[in-house]
């Protein structure tokens, strides 16, 4: 069973955090001491307004992380608000995780009462797409070709959340 659960209710999870995103992207976090990484996850540790990081769980071990925050890419300030962030730990991957997590950024985004969610990414294209996402382009960012989906959350609020998925703290 996967659990998704905010940041905020799990703290002792931000120095593994840490630890995957410094490992994940070195380039990103050069020269960046783990302390510092940990008071950017600190400050998503929110159950309201934005950011706000959620936690995965798959038979009680942290799996992987998302965090729904003000904008999808900082240089593209229109797709708000964004989901992001999205990590989910090598051995858990192609089991769900990454799945749930999303559905659950999308719950938190539209109980927040956003009709639309956006995100951008490389890899995560088929998770965004069996879940009704649409794209809406592709981006140069950073030598990278990003695509950039859209999600309209009105049909979702209403929609109870898939077998095996609960979000604690909400």
């Amino acid at each position: 069973m996967i659990e998704i659960a905010f940041l905020a209710d799990h703290p002792e999870a931000i120095p593994t955090l840490a630890q995957w995103f410094q490992a994940q992207w070195p380039a990103y976090y050069a020269g960046r001491a783990p302390a510092d990484i940990a008071q950017d996850f600190r400050a998503e540790a929110n159950r309201n307004g934005l950011p706000v990081r959620l936690v995965a769980f798959a038979a009680g071990a942290l799996a992987g992380t998302i965090t729904l925050r003000a904008q999808a890419l900082h240089a593209l300030p229109e797709y708000r608000p964004g989901l992001g962030g999205l990590f989910v730990l090598e051995r858990h991957r192609g089991q769900g995780v990454g799945t749930e997590l999303v559905k659950a950024g999308m719950s938190v985004a539209a109980e927040q009462g956003y009709e639309k969610v956006y995100a951008t990414t490389i890899t995560a294209r088929g998770i965004l797409e069996c879940l009704g996402w649409k794209l809406i382009k592709t981006v140069a960012h950073n030598d990278e070709q990003l695509a950039i989906y859209g999600c309209e959350l009105e049909d979702r609020r209403s929609a109870p959340p898939s077998a095996g998925f609960t979000l604690r703290g909400s």
